[in-house]
């Protein structure tokens, strides 16, 4: 049985920082220059916490049952397409099984010719909506606080890890120039 306590404090380190690093920053990116970021924002987040939703279940699998299951009914015919555009718009940067908009509400998910539409806005809405749905069960549903568990555990799941760098100048006594050395604890990763 897994640390009830700890599972929790864990649940909510990762909401805040998906809160943080997801919800706080994509508005920002609502807008005609921002909006292929907005939606690989958008994209990741939905795959993040799909992950913990279902971690046994393979990437596509997991983001598709995700979608079915958190975003509203009218995405259920596009769970599939979605994964399709997840891809594109992370490994090519090419929204093309949709056309992307800003600002244009009254398209959203109206099909244009040969592709669906999806305007930023209300797809961040709508991820809103989920992440709040799913944060809701997780807090409930001790099934998906064991999934949650698993992920959190896999070698690619967990938390964000941070660092401190901590700067020291000291003086190069050849030539008389501050030389700038940054120590960071790692895990032998090379950066």
């Amino acid at each position: 049985m897994p640390d009830w306590n700890t599972l929790s404090n864990s649940a909510a380190e990762f909401r805040r920082h998906y809160d943080q690093y997801y919800l706080g920053v994509i508005p920002r990116l609502l807008n005609d220059e921002g909006m292929f970021l907005a939606f690989v924002s958008m994209l990741a987040a939905v795959e993040s916490l799909a992950g913990t939703y279902a971690p046994t279940l393979g990437s596509g699998e997991r983001f598709r049952e995700f979608i079915k299951r958190y975003f509203p009914t009218i995405y259920t015919p596009y769970a599939a397409p979605l994964w399709k555009f997840r891809n594109r718009m992370i490994h090519s940067f090419n929204p093309n099984s949709f056309t992307i908009v800003c600002h244009n509400s009254r398209m959203h998910l109206v099909e244009a010719g040969e592709a669906r539409v999806l305007n930023a806005e209300d797809f961040y809405a709508d991820t809103l909506t989920a992440s709040r749905a799913y944060f809701t069960d997780l807090y409930t549903c001790t099934e998906l606080q064991l999934n949650f568990e698993k992920r959190f555990n896999q070698e690619d799941g967990g938390l964000p890890k941070t660092t401190q760098i901590i700067e020291t100048v000291t003086p190069n006594t050849s030539t008389d120039q501050p030389v700038v050395a940054a120590d960071a604890p790692h895990n032998g990763d090379v950066c």
